[in-house]
C-alpha cells in the first residue's frame, strides 16, 4: 500500500506527464523546434522531405539545422548503433559517422538514422532526449560552394523497414500522446472511430486500458489517464439518470475537456474515467499529457476507456493522430 501511495504522489503531486507518442524530441543543440535548413538554400538545394540536395539527389529524409559541434540528442528511445552514412568511402571519411537508433517501447518498429554525428559512445540503450554526440561538418570533404549551405544533420525515419516522412513527427507534432498509463502505444480495441452504444452511441476510440500489477502490491491498481489535448476541464460527464432524474452508478463517469492553444476549437470527452480529486468543478487549465484521471474500477468496468473528439462542435475522425500514424494537424472543412 505504501508504494501505491508513493506512486500516486509521484504521478499527481509531481506532475509526471504521459509519453509523447509519435512526437520526437529535440535533435540538435538550441534548435528546440527541429527547424529545417533553408529551402531553397544558397545553392538551390532544399532540406525538406523528398527534395533535391546539393548533390542533385532526391532524398527521402530531412535536414535539421545544426551547427558543427552542437550536441545531438536521441529523438526517441531505443537501441543505438554506430552507422556509416557513406558506407566507408575513404574520400568522405571525415563525415562518414552517424547513428542508427532502433526504437523500443512506443517506437517499436521504427528506426532513425542521423548523420553526420561524432558519437560519445557506440551502442546501448538510449532514452528520448539523451545526449549521444556532436554534429560534424557534412561537407568537410567538398571544397565547392556547399560550405555556404546552412549547417545541418540529416535525418531519415523508417517504419517497418520503409522510409516515411518524419516532418510532423519532428515539427508541429499534433499527436495526442499516450492516453492510458498501461497502454504506451494507444492500442485500440476493435475498429477505429466506431460507434459504441455503451456511451450513448457516440463515435470514437475504444483504447485498451488494463489494470496495472505493481511488483510489490497484492492487488492491481487503476491506471492513470493523461489528457490527450491542452485545454480546460469543464466538468464530469454523467451519461445516465435513474427514475428520479439522478445520476447514479459507479461506472457513470467521465471527463470533458475544451481545447486551448494548438487545440483551440477541439473538445475531448473521456468515458470510463474518474477525474482526479483536485480538478473538482468549474474550469481548470491543463496541459497535454497531464495526468487528469484514473480508469474506473467498478465491477462492470471494461479494460478500456472511450475517447470522443469534436472540432467546432462536430465529431471528427483523428485516428492517425491518436495512433501516431501521422502527426500532421488535421485539415477539417469549415463547419
Amino acid at each position: 500500500m505504501r508504494s501505491r501511495i508513493l506512486h500516486f504522489l509521484l504521478i499527481f503531486g509531481c506532475f509526471v506527464t504521459g509519453n509523447s507518442l509519435g512526437c520526437m524530441k529535440k535533435v540538435c543543440g538550441n534548435n528546440a523546434q527541429n527547424e529545417f535548413r533553408r529551402c531553397p538554400d544558397t545553392d538551390g538545394s532544399c532540406g525538406n522531405y523528398h527534395t533535391e540536395r546539393s548533390s542533385g539527389e532526391i532524398i527521402d529524409g530531412v535536414d535539421v539545422r545544426c551547427h558543427v559541434g552542437e550536441p545531438i540528442y536521441a529523438p526517441f528511445e531505443g537501441e543505438m548503433y554506430f552507422w556509416r552514412p557513406y558506407g566507408g568511402k575513404r574520400e568522405k571519411s571525415c563525415a562518414d559517422q552517424g547513428v542508427r537508433i532502433e526504437g523500443t517501447g512506443q517506437w517499436q518498429g521504427y528506426a532513425v538514422h542521423i548523420s553526420a554525428v561524432k558519437l560519445a559512445f557506440f551502442g546501448g540503450h538510449v532514452e528520448a532526449g539523451d545526449e549521444i554526440g556532436e554534429a560534424l561538418n557534412r561537407y568537410c570533404f567538398n571544397d565547392r560552394g556547399q560550405n555556404d549551405v546552412e549547417q545541418h544533420v540529416e535525418i531519415k525515419l523508417y517504419k517497418e523497414g520503409k522510409l516515411i516522412d518524419p516532418t510532423h513527427h519532428l515539427q508541429n507534432c499534433m499527436c495526442t500522446g499516450q492516453i492510458c498509463e498501461s497502454n504506451t502505444r494507444n492500442v485500440l480495441l476493435g475498429d477505429p472511430f466506431k460507434t459504441d452504444k455503451r456511451y450513448n452511441g457516440v463515435r470514437g476510440w475504444d483504447i485498451e486500458c488494463q489494470m496495472i500489477n505493481d511488483d510489490d502490491e497484492d492487488s492491481p491498481r487503476a491506471p492513470v489517464i493523461y489528457s490527450p489535448i491542452a485545454g480546460e476541464t469543464v466538468g464530469r460527464i454523467r451519461l445516465f439518470t435513474d427514475g428520479n432524474g439522478a445520476y447514479t452508478g459507479c461506472d457513470n463517469d467521465g471527463i470533458f475537456i475544451v481545447g486551448i492553444d494548438d487545440w483551440l476549437g477541439y473538445e475531448a470527452r473521456l468515458y470510463n474515467v474518474k477525474a482526479r480529486a483536485d480538478i473538482g468543478f468549474g474550469r481548470k487549465r491543463i496541459v497535454q499529457g497531464e495526468p487528469i484521471a484514473t480508469r474506473l474500477t467498478c465491477d462492470n468496468s471494461p479494460d478500456s476507456i472511450f475517447v470522443e473528439v469534436r472540432f467546432e462542435g462536430r465529431v471528427v475522425n483523428i485516428t492517425d493522430i491518436i495512433t501516431a500514424a501521422n502527426c500532421k494537424t488535421p485539415n477539417f472543412p469549415a463547419f
